[in-house]
């Protein structure tokens, strides 16, 4: 591992402290656009979210949090449900946007400002290039690089809920008051020891990702599609593209409409009784809500030019030793940098390779790096 690691001042620490006890509630149009036309003048804005995602498709935004390092803003997107001024800053290139493990917050920012942070610098995958742990947590790097302890657990909280409580407020400002000095820090070491391109080529695909979608057939989130043959998954491709549209359509989790387990089951039906038998095994509400449509849905697929999704795919012996032989070069280059071998490619990463998959991580500077990797 890289050491990165500063001691902040007690006078520092105390004046953080002070500002997230000061964080601006921001629950208003005029207020917001003036808050965020005035962080627009900054080189680096830190960045969370806080959300409600256990019985709908689309997450619900609870809370946005801003730090310039010396102040904490709290956005109210209950309130202020459309944010455009936030999707200016989120697209102001002279600003760099830091967050910590970006992922769903991604979908938050399409929905509120329709828009996504560019230029994005995610301080986990940052400490990852660093050595660090590949999830390795807020609180903890702050902990491991500041020599502070925060408090956590309370991502799961109702952040729908007004008012908040105060201890979820603090908790808010004190997941963005430190993502400034942590991003100097990591950037500066990544910077010395030329990792800096890589964070930046990473963040420039994860923002290209979440504006192009990631493109992977609604199939390839079904547990164990894979296990069925060309025929059945054929039909479960269907039924899954159908459940996605519903999911989204009623604004519910993919299982609240209809659980894996029985679109597998649906889709490796091989006679008109067993599909009668099974669909009458479906919860009663699923089954008047949509048994007929199942049932016609299945009827109607044609399996003739089906293509298995290269990602469901079972490799053959040889490719499975040369994934193994893979993983134990991918290992031993790791180890020379210090960092995980699953941050240079995971094992999934390696067998998509083997397939004779071209993904585009492959053409930067995990390429040099995994240049002796073969399959051939």
């Amino acid at each position: 591992m890289i050491a990165v690691s500063t001691n902040v001042p007690a006078s520092a620490e105390q004046a953080a402290n002070q500002a997230v006890a000061e964080a601006r509630f921001v629950a208003d149009s005029a207020s917001l656009n003036q808050l965020l036309d005035r962080l627009g003048h900054c080189r680096a804005v830190g960045i969370d979210t806080e959300f409600v995602r256990e019985r709908t498709y689309f997450p619900q935004p609870g809370l946005i949090q801003l730090s310039d390092g010396s102040e904490v803003f709290l956005l109210d997107p209950v309130a202020v449900a459309q944010m455009p001024d936030l999707g200016v800053l989120l697209g102001d290139t002279t600003t760099t946007k830091i967050l910590h493990s970006v992922g769903e917050d991604m979908e938050i920012f399409r929905i509120v400002a329709g828009a996504v942070p560019r230029p994005l610098f995610d301080t986990q995958i940052a400490a990852a290039m660093l050595g660090y742990p590949l999830q390795t947590r807020y609180e903890s790097l702050v902990g491991d690089v500041l020599g502070l302890e925060l408090a956590g657990g309370k991502a799961r909280s109702n952040w729908l809920k007004r008012p908040l409580s105060p201890d979820l407020l603090v908790y808010a400002g004190q997941d963005v008051i430190w993502l400034p000095l942590l991003h100097d820090l990591l950037a500066e070491a990544l910077d010395k020891h030329g990792r800096l391109v890589w964070l930046q080529e990473d963040c420039a695909r994860l923002v290209q990702n979440a504006e192009n979608g990631s493109g992977d057939a609604a199939v390839t989130r079904v547990k164990g599609a894979g296990q069925l043959p060309d025929e059945a998954l054929a039909v479960l491709s269907a039924l899954a593209e159908w459940r996605d549209n519903q999911a989204q359509a009623r604004d519910l989790p993919r299982g609240f409409v209809i659980r894996d387990e029985a679109l597998i089951a649906l889709a490796a039906a091989r006679t008109e009784d067993q599909l009668e038998q099974n669909l009458r095994t479906l919860p009663r509400p699923v089954q008047r809500r949509y048994a007929d449509r199942l049932k016609g849905l299945i009827q109607s697929v044609d399996t003739t030019n089906f293509e298995r999704p290269a990602a469901l795919m079972s490799l053959d012996r040889e490719q499975r030793d040369a994934v193994k032989q893979a993983q134990a070069t991918v290992a031993e280059i790791a180890a020379g940098l210090g960092v995980e071998p699953a941050l240079l490619a995971s094992r999934r990463d390696l067998s998509r390779l083997a397939r004779g998959e071209s993904p585009d991580w492959m053409s930067g500077w995990r390429g040099t790096l995994l240049a002796d990797v073969t399959f051939s």
